[in-house]
């Protein structure tokens, strides 16, 4: 058991990577958002903890952006305007050069609609908001590791 002269406790742990063998540095995400303060507030927290982001606006933005950027991982708000996240994985769930991508929603509620929609859309899964840092960090982690 750790005591307090033990270094380890001094001196916080590096984070494992996002996925195997990958830093995070080179994990590329996709965030769509259609409220400014949600892509500011996410950005942030992806980019200090390591990984690429680059931001859309909406689904229409992202489908435009797809190609250019080659995302590992969709992080896409549920609800906005022209097509909304769920859509948008539908669309992107079809492409066979894309299909494989995991796919993380952010719904209101997180309610049981919105994650059975998340799923049969082809979401690797459904984060309710409002959500916490430590959640989000988790969540799409665990969409790289098992998406």
């Amino acid at each position: 058991m750790p005591t307090a002269a033990d270094p380890s406790l001094s001196h916080p742990q590096p984070d494992p990577p996002a996925v195997a063998g990958v830093a995070r540095s080179d994990v590329r995400i996709l965030l769509a958002a259609d409220r400014p303060a949600a892509r500011c507030f996410a950005t942030k927290l992806l980019r200090d903890s390591g990984y690429r982001v680059e931001v859309a606006v909406d689904g229409f933005d992202v489908l435009g952006m797809l190609a250019e950027v080659k995302p590992d991982l969709l992080l896409l708000d549920g609800r906005m305007p022209r097509l909304d996240g769920f859509q948008v994985c539908a669309l992107v769930k079809r492409h066979p050069g894309f299909a494989a991508m995991p796919v993380l929603i952010l719904s209101d509620g997180g309610s049981l609609f919105a994650r059975v929609r998340a799923r049969l859309a082809g979401a690797w899964s459904c984060l309710p908001k409002p959500f916490t840092a430590e959640e989000l960090l988790q969540a799409v982690s665990s969409a790289l590791v098992h998406g």
